[in-house]
């Protein structure tokens, strides 16, 4: 009777390690994608080449991001633009050309946008980072469980031995 106790459990643990390495090797694949994500939208642009490059897995969220980022970095300038208006509008005053004055007030446009674009980075960034924080702690977790069902596994077996050891005939001549 205990042989089979000890049959089902070491099939049981089997089972059980088999779905957390299972789980462990698509946590390890969602890092691997959350990292080529984040090195793609590092530099606050997103290329051709990145976009080609970028995981299936992280694809949807990507595009999400650039139009996210470009929606709120234009927004954020136009506002910054309206506040910085009058300083703006002094400054321009005192060049004659209306040329440079139409160049001088995109330049800071676009200094502004740019400002934008950097912030809506490092919000992404840091929700990324804490994205790999729960990854990483899962994974942890993981490990820990599997080397515990290890653990098990071998006292299982030595039992196993210890139960084959009393059942198997002893002959005596």
């Amino acid at each position: 009777m205990s042989l089979l106790i000890f049959a089902y459990r070491k099939l049981d643990i089997t089972r059980q390690k088999s779905d957390l390495n299972f789980r462990l090797m698509q946590l390890s694949q969602k890092l691997m994608d959350l990292q080529q994500y984040a090195s793609n939208i590092a530099d606050g642009n997103v290329s051709m080449s990145d976009m080609m490059n970028t995981p299936g897995s992280m694809f949807g969220r990507q595009m999400m991001y650039m139009q996210y980022a470009h929606n709120s970095s234009l927004f954020g300038a136009q506002q910054q633009m309206a506040m910085l208006g009058p300083q703006i509008q002094m400054q321009m005053s005192q060049m004659g050309n209306p040329a440079y004055q139409q160049m001088y007030q995109q330049w800071i446009f676009k200094s502004l946008y740019e400002q934008q674009r950097q912030i809506a980075g490092k919000r992404e960034q840091k929700l990324l980072n804490e994205q790999e924080k729960q990854i990483q702690a899962e994974k942890l977790k993981l490990e820990t469980q599997l080397k515990l069902l290890d653990q098990e596994l071998a006292a299982v077996k030595e039992g196993e031995d210890k139960a084959v050891q009393n059942w198997k005939p002893q002959y005596t001549a």
